[in-house]
């Protein structure tokens, strides 16, 4: 007899066949901005009762993005992968984790041109010299100020960058965690290499599309060589917009990076759904993509990558809530990543399983710091509930639970 369609609750076994997940629900890396740049130590207690309380038995979470170095550093508050404080700092965060049962990754992460000198103290690097225009640089205690021009990487320093994501990834593992995730998404150092609008090297790591991945998969071969592949996932947004991201061709670059992916035997590639975005509607989007191969809705699909990754397992994230979590699953990818409703409901596996409703996130609550900086985190007062399907108007734009 045929297989029964897998769900949400079909137990699942990631790449490489070391790591059991007992369920398909994913805890997405969440940046909440309320740790120091340089040290977990001040804060261990509230962020071991975060991530502890989203834990459950055979449940995979992805920890907030962890700058691996402090080049790589973009915003104040998030903790870094790459002293031994730091490292010292996550042990209790990563035992408190297992303790329930929990697969643990942490996302490795370096934020390229996306920063300010007044913030990391040094230089600001990307692919090339090519700044943000569209936005200015500006956080809570740091004046708006323009983006910096930032410095052309050099082949050699392009290659000691590498070298960050490796000592980061050993880092995170000898700190507790069971894997790590390369943040190569959003904008940042993955993608301003990936990007034509910002790639303008002519060298080994520009121009043709093979050239422009070479960045990001030589990095995922060197931190493969020094974890292993079952420990090492990656982070992709073949759709995304965000930071001035506007290469073209999209749908071949990412088609592309996938099939190259798909034989390293990773744990996972964890996609961000194509509809997805904070900043335009799904009209504007289209409009916006790919002024030189414009896209239709029908293009707006994981499916190609998917199909381009092979048996490697695939995470969705992007807008899945109690009435769609299941839609997909087996086809268009393998498990499900949950980042907003996991900032306000602690609990969230259970109460998807139990059916019963969930508490609506407070956005201004989602970047700190705040002088309480507990409320929203780990301390929701006044919570709200919605049920599945309900839309409700939020901010002018009508959402759905």
């Amino acid at each position: 007899m045929p297989s029964a369609q897998p769900d949400i609750w079909t137990p699942f076994t990631l790449g490489g066949g070391t790591i059991q997940l007992k369920h398909r629900v994913v805890m997405a890396p969440l940046t909440r901005n309320l740790s120091p740049v340089t040290s977990l130590t001040s804060r261990p207690c509230s962020m071991c009762q975060y991530y502890s309380e989203r834990a459950t038995d055979g449940g995979l979470l992805i920890s907030e993005a962890t700058p691996v170095s402090i080049e790589a550093s973009g915003m104040p508050g998030v903790p870094g992968t790459f002293t031994d404080e730091q490292l010292e700092g996550w042990k209790p965060i990563t035992a408190a984790v297992r303790a329930k049962g929990g697969v643990f990754f942490a996302q490795l992460w370096h934020q390229g041109r996306n920063t300010s000198s007044a913030l990391t103290g040094g230089r600001i690097v990307s692919s090339s010299t090519v700044p943000i225009t569209d936005a200015q640089f500006g956080w809570r205690g740091l004046d708006p100020r323009p983006f910096e021009a930032p410095h052309a990487l050099t082949v050699e320093e392009a290659q000691a960058t590498q070298q960050d994501f490796v000592r980061a990834a050993e880092r995170a593992l000898e700190a507790g965690f069971d894997g790590v995730e390369l943040h190569a998404a959003n904008g940042y150092l993955f993608d301003q290499f990936q990007h034509s609008n910002i790639n303008q090297r002519t060298d080994i790591y520009g121009g043709s599309i093979k050239n422009r991945n070479r960045f990001t998969l030589e990095t995922v071969d060197q931190v493969v060589a020094a974890v292993g592949a079952d420990r090492v996932g990656i982070r992709l947004a073949p759709f995304g917009m965000f930071n001035q991201a506007r290469g073209e061709d999209r749908q071949a670059q990412w088609t592309m990076l996938c099939e190259a992916l798909a034989g390293k035997g990773l744990a996972y590639v964890h996609l961000i759904e194509p509809r997805f975005d904070e900043l335009q509607s799904e009209a504007e989007k289209l409009a916006n993509l790919d002024a030189n191969n414009p896209l239709t809705a029908l293009d707006l699909s994981l499916r190609p990558y998917r199909e381009a990754l092979g048996s490697t397992p695939v995470i969705a994230a992007g807008n899945y809530n109690a009435a769609n979590m299941n839609d997909g699953i087996g086809a268009e990818h393998d498990l499900v990543a949950f980042g907003r409703y996991f900032c306000s409901n602690e609990d969230l596996v259970e109460r998807l399983r139990s059916g019963l409703p969930l508490w609506h996130y407070n956005r201004t609550r989602f970047y700190g710091p705040f002088p309480d900086n507990e409320i929203g985190y780990t301390v929701h007062p006044e919570r709200k509930t919605h049920k599945p399907g309900e839309r409700i108007q939020f901010e002018g734009e009508s959402l759905s639970f």
